[in-house]
Parts: structure tokens; C-alpha cells; sequence
């Protein structure tokens, strides 16, 4: 999981629909992390356990670091937090196993804030863990660096 800020290379496209959001009381989201959407609206950092409802899709990349903990000094309340937006696009993030040009057009799930998977399933057969669909896998660069579609 993510403990700061980070910047991460993107490529530039058209933009997709970005909706505000409210940043789940206890949760802090920071920049450039992969944010999920919980089934009453709120948003946390993917990967997150002790949600306020069920994690249901990843809706994109923090704009900013917004911060729901209660800590002094920062946003006490969700009910006076500003809208968090979430931004669509197509970055380099980190992968747990490198993709090959083969994996390109993959499905692309989160790990948690900041690592994705080729791996759906992070579980057993007998307890599966599903994870959240981020994007696709849109290619490599010369180096090897991948990059996510997150629509």
C-alpha cells in the first residue's frame, strides 16, 4: 500500500467520464493512488480491507491526496470533505510479474493502491479472493515498462 504521493508516467488520451466522490471516513486516498469505489459511494484505496460496504469497481487514479482519518489538521468530516475526482487514463503502473507483448488487450486487476496483476483470482479454490478489474493492459514501452487503459 501506498505512503505517500507518488508520480507515475502517463499517456496522454481523451479523457473518459469522471464522476466526484467522497472519500470513506477512516481512508486516505494519495495521489496517483487506484482508487475503488464502494457499493454506498465512497471511495477508498484499492485493496483495502474494513470498507463501510463492499468494494464493486475501480473508477480510476486519485487527482490529489485527500485524507478522510480524522487526523488534526486535515479533513475531519466526510459530511464538510471537498468532491474527490478521480481521473480516467493510461499509465505506467507497477505490475507483482512483468506482461509480455502477449498480455496485451489482458484484462488488468489491483492488488492494492499502487500494484496491478494479470491474476484475477488472488484466493484458493475452496475461499476465492476476486480482484477488482483497473483496465487493460495497453502495451509496452521499448524498455519494458507496461502501461493500464483504465477507461
Amino acid at each position: 500500500m501506498l505512503a505517500a504521493d507518488r508520480v507515475i508516467p502517463e499517456r496522454k488520451i481523451a479523457p473518459g467520464p469522471e464522476f466526484p466522490h467522497m472519500v470513506a471516513a477512516g481512508f486516505r486516498l494519495f495521489r496517483n493512488s487506484i482508487t475503488a469505489v464502494c457499493a454506498d459511494g465512497t471511495v477508498v484505496p484499492a485493496g483495502s480491507a474494513n470498507t463501510p460496504s463492499p468494494l464493486v469497481a475501480i473508477v480510476g487514479m486519485a487527482t490529489a491526496q485527500y485524507d478522510n482519518t480524522g487526523a488534526a489538521g486535515l479533513v475531519p468530516d466526510i459530511d464538510t470533505a471537498p468532491d474527490v475526482w478521480i481521473r480516467k487514463g493510461c499509465w505506467a503502473l507497477p505490475f507483482d510479474v512483468a506482461p509480455t507483448w502477449a498480455n496485451v488487450n489482458a484484462p488488468v486487476y489491483a492488488v492494492d493502491d499502487e500494484t496491478v496483476t494479470l491474476t484475477e483470482n488472488a484466493g484458493t479454490e475452496a475461499a476465492p479472493v476476486n480482484r477488482l478489474q483497473v483496465g487493460t493492459l495497453a502495451g509496452l514501452e521499448a524498455d519494458g515498462t507496461p502501461y493500464v487503459l483504465i477507461p
